[in-house]
């Protein structure tokens, strides 16, 4: 397959966030859209909340609500979520490790 700039500019990726809460580890997959240098740069200074709108597209059916129920992707649901500051450590790590091995894995 041919590569192009454009490919690389429209990458989404499936990632594992993975965190610890309450003494127990947690997991879900989050999808994300791969960003330049020089976009993540830009977003970085623009803060957590902004970054992580603009790079998070979706989660799996592994994020669940408090009847074990997969929880929608929507803005509600992602505002509820960025209020919470281990959440978005964990999506942004996750994130960078996605940025970082993108190249190494076949999308």
């Amino acid at each position: 397959m041919a590569f192009s700039i454009v490919t690389m500019q429209n990458v989404q990726v499936k990632q594992p966030v993975k965190f610890t809460f309450d003494g127990n580890s947690h997991e879900f997959t989050a999808e994300f859209k791969l960003l330049d240098d020089d976009a993540n740069e830009a977003l970085a200074e623009s803060g957590d909340h902004e970054m992580i709108k603009r790079v998070l597209v979706d989660w799996g059916d592994d994020f669940v609500d408090e009847g074990n129920e997969p929880l929608p992707f929507n803005d509600d649901n992602l505002a509820k979520c960025l209020k919470v500051s281990w959440w978005r450590t964990a999506v942004l790590d996750a994130y960078f490790v996605a940025v970082a091995v993108a190249g190494r894995k076949n999308y």
